[in-house]
């Protein structure tokens, strides 16, 4: 039931701790500073391979 997204983690760590330290290493690598960025969307799963998933769009095009 997990691994088919049925049940969602609500354990720590926090999905806000995960957002904060992944854009704060991605300064000066995808934006200049991650003050650019206007929207986030953000969800935890279960997965038997645990990873954090990236789309960046430029609202400029």
């Amino acid at each position: 039931m997990r691994i088919a997204g049925a049940h969602r983690p609500i354990v720590k760590p926090d999905t806000d701790n995960y957002i904060k330290s992944t854009l704060d290493g991605l300064n000066g690598l995808l934006w200049e500073d991650d003050n650019q960025i206007v929207k986030i969307v953000a969800e935890k799963y279960y997965s038997d391979h645990p990873r954090v998933e990236i789309e960046v769009r430029d609202l400029n095009e």
